[in-house]
């Protein structure tokens, strides 16, 4: 665990910059599901660079320690800070780090967390070991939506190194959900995947017309309607 104070010196400069009027709109904008500071983000990381002056992390342990200490506290602002950390030193997740990140995506979930989580944390873990990508398997199964959530979203940032039949096999296993958050992790992961293989996606698209629900059809094609190429 970090020492408290290193943690004290980020709360202190988050109360002095703290924002009523904001914290409130930032509350409601998150379906009052955490409080806010109300730092809005450009804020935010002037104030975290300030914070983390001089500071740096040196292994998975510390990553860990400290993105668990700030997942641990009330203001959603700390859990931006984490996830910028890890993305920062996503270098240091491993396999090893499979149970670590599975606990933050079912702890404190939302859409703002989970999804930079599936890009960077979980995905950093499967791009960098491919035989990691069965454990997606086990997660595009689970009873927690959020963790299906990051099984379809965990290749958003592979580009040509997506694996497709993964990708197409996820959404298969889940298009039949009614769950907004999944139809629209369908639709975004296609979109992505689009970009590089436009033809598969219009296939697969075609091909399960009638299974897809209406927001995975709209969001897979969005980007090939707007370039006018279908």
């Amino acid at each position: 665990m970090i020492p408290d104070y290193q943690i004290n010196d980020l709360t202190r400069l988050f109360k002095q910059n703290a924002h009523g009027e904001n914290a409130l709109r930032m509350a409601q904008y998150m379906k009052g599901h955490f409080p806010f500071f109300g730092i809005k983000s450009t804020m935010r990381r002037e104030l975290q660079r300030e914070w983390w002056r001089g500071r740096s992390i040196q292994s998975e342990n510390e990553l860990q320690s400290i993105i668990e200490a700030l997942w641990d506290l009330d203001e959603r602002e700390y859990q931006y800070v984490g996830l910028d950390l890890g993305k920062r030193y996503k270098k240091f997740f491993a396999p090893n780090s499979i149970a670590f990140i599975q606990k933050l995506v079912i702890t404190k979930s939302w859409w703002d967390t989970v999804d930079a989580m599936a890009s960077h944390f979980a995905g950093a873990v499967v791009f960098n070991n491919p035989e990691t990508g069965k454990v997606m398997d086990g997660w595009i199964d689970h009873e927690n939506m959020w963790m299906r959530r990051t099984a379809i979203l965990h290749q958003l940032n592979f580009k040509d190194r997506t694996d497709p039949d993964r990708l197409f096999h996820y959404c298969e296993q889940r298009m039949g959900e009614k769950e907004f958050f999944i139809c629209k992790a369908i639709g975004w992961a296609l979109r992505q995947y689009s970009y590089i293989d436009s033809k598969s996606v219009v296939q697969f698209v075609k091909d399960h017309e009638s299974e897809l629900s209406t927001l995975s059809k709209t969001e897979a094609l969005k980007a090939l309607k707007r370039e006018g190429k279908i």
